[in-house]
């Protein structure tokens, strides 16, 4: 593995911790408050604080890097983004969150190893689509 993809490598990590500290909360009411106070705020602030997505798609684009790998990677960061978009639309404006909604309003642990797991997939995506 060379340097510059060491690199890359590193800045996706970077992001995607950056992601995790941002979307911060216990369990799963602190974690869907966080997230709807920066959607309440705008909208494309809460796009915009999704940097990986970006910087997968930068990737794609700047090494010509077409594969299933690097799609599939920046088609689950997109489908990531689109799900809490949803979700924290339908919160907003007090509509029914059908079977969801128990998660919501129970206070169920949120550990940290599960917001750390997509981390370990996108990197071995991420290794898979560039190197």
């Amino acid at each position: 593995m060379n340097s510059s993809f060491s690199a890359l490598l590193l800045a996706l990590v970077f992001f995607e911790l950056f992601e995790v500290l941002w979307q911060q909360g216990r369990s799963t009411r602190q974690y869907l408050t966080t997230l709807l106070r920066v959607y309440q705020r705008h909208i494309l602030l809460f796009i915009a604080l999704h940097p990986s997505f970006y910087f997968v798609l930068l990737c794609m684009m700047l090494f010509n890097a077409y594969t299933f790998a690097a799609w599939l990677l920046l088609g689950i960061k997109g489908v990531d983004i689109v799900i809490k978009l949803l979700f924290l639309d339908r919160l907003s404006q007090h509509k029914d969150l059908g079977p969801y909604g128990v998660l919501v309003w129970t206070d169920q642990p949120f550990p940290l190893i599960l917001k750390l797991v997509p981390l370990a997939i996108y990197v071995v995506l991420f290794y898979l689509a560039f190197a």
